[in-house]
């Protein structure tokens, strides 16, 4: 599921809220590195919905239909997410 940009706002402040309050960790350009954290989480996000598309189309081509949300829809997602992320990263 795709993350709002509000939500990727509010984690990127506490992100760097984290960090700042860690100690010694001493932050430059603090501005730039929001930046940077925002766009990594919106790739991360988009990144993730890309499989999620591509696993909820896999199993949709199924010739038995699946309950989505039961439990052997739940099990098959999850084998079929783990299989296209290693397929991705050919882990």
């Amino acid at each position: 599921m795709r993350m709002s940009r509000e939500r990727i706002f509010h984690l990127a402040d506490r992100i760097l809220a984290e960090l700042q309050a860690t100690e010694g960790v001493a932050l430059k350009g603090g501005e730039d590195l929001r930046v940077a954290v925002v766009r990594t989480l919106t790739d991360e996000s988009k990144f993730e919905e890309s499989i999620d598309q591509e696993v909820r189309r896999i199993l949709s081509s199924y010739s038995r239909p699946l309950v989505e949300g039961g439990r052997e829809w739940e099990v098959l997602y999850q084998k079929t997410r783990e299989e296209v992320f290693r397929k991705r990263f050919r882990l």
